[in-house]
């Protein structure tokens, strides 16, 4: 008999392997958010306190976030990504892609954006304009902000798509806090690299775009370290 973790693989090979237009898209999709929405960290096989010990007994400073693969391929990355109490996964964005977040241990606040499009010739209001200098306008984005979600393995699923919450960060809350994170297709440093942002807010009540995002390097104090996979074993 199959395990959950296989079979939650085997579900999203079969979401992200083909066409993403094709009109059975939606429903593999649904059959995948269903079957995540079971996982839990005895599916895994995970302990928070055997993964630290995995990466801290090294004599390096623990990083803030630790990354397990569970599998990967072109078509989507499956992994568990588990973060120390009151860090952070920046502001972020996965371009072009889907993706399915469940957290298995914990409680994490997820804030999330959504890009919206603005009429030919719209520019970010005066008063962010002052605060961001030169060419740096340029890597301004407009979006919407949705509400904080407070989240525990209690909880279903978040799901973002290429154009619906598709830029989001996620913090620990009260503890270390860990998640099951499926991306399609994964991140590639060529095509879909990773990009970090800070929000800025205007204060102007005309704007059509209240909240504005600004592309910045990767933050100094954010950095993952890799823990070995030791839950359930499958082939795709």
């Amino acid at each position: 008999m199959s395990s959950l973790v296989e079979a939650i693989a085997k579900q999203a090979q079969s979401t992200f392997s083909r066409c993403l237009t094709d009109e059975c898209f939606a429903e593999n999709l649904t059959k995948l958010i269903r079957n995540v929405s079971r996982i839990r960290a005895t599916d895994l096989n995970f302990n928070k306190d055997s993964v630290c010990a995995a990466t801290d007994n090294d004599g390096q400073r623990p990083a803030p976030v630790i990354y397990i693969e569970v599998a990967e391929n072109q078509a989507f990355s499956m992994g568990i990504f588990l973060l120390r109490n009151g860090t952070r996964i920046p502001l972020h964005d996965h371009p072009g892609m889907h993706g399915v977040l469940k957290v298995i241990q914990g409680t994490v606040q997820i804030t999330s954006f959504s890009k919206i499009q603005l009429p030919p010739g719209s520019k970010p209001p005066q008063d962010i304009n002052n605060r961001v200098k030169g060419v740096a306008r340029d890597l301004l984005i407009p979006v919407e902000k949705h509400s904080s979600a407070i989240l525990t393995d209690r909880d279903e699923p978040c799901v973002l798509s290429p154009n619906e919450c598709n830029y989001h960060d996620i913090v620990a809350v009260g503890g270390m806090a860990a998640f099951l994170d499926i991306l399609a297709p994964p991140y590639d440093m060529k095509a879909r690299n990773c990009h970090y942002y800070v929000p800025m807010e205007t204060k102007k009540t005309d704007s059509e775009a209240k909240t504005w995002l600004l592309r910045t390097p990767p933050p100094c104090d954010y950095w993952c370290r890799a823990a070995p996979y030791t839950g359930p074993k499958f082939t795709l």
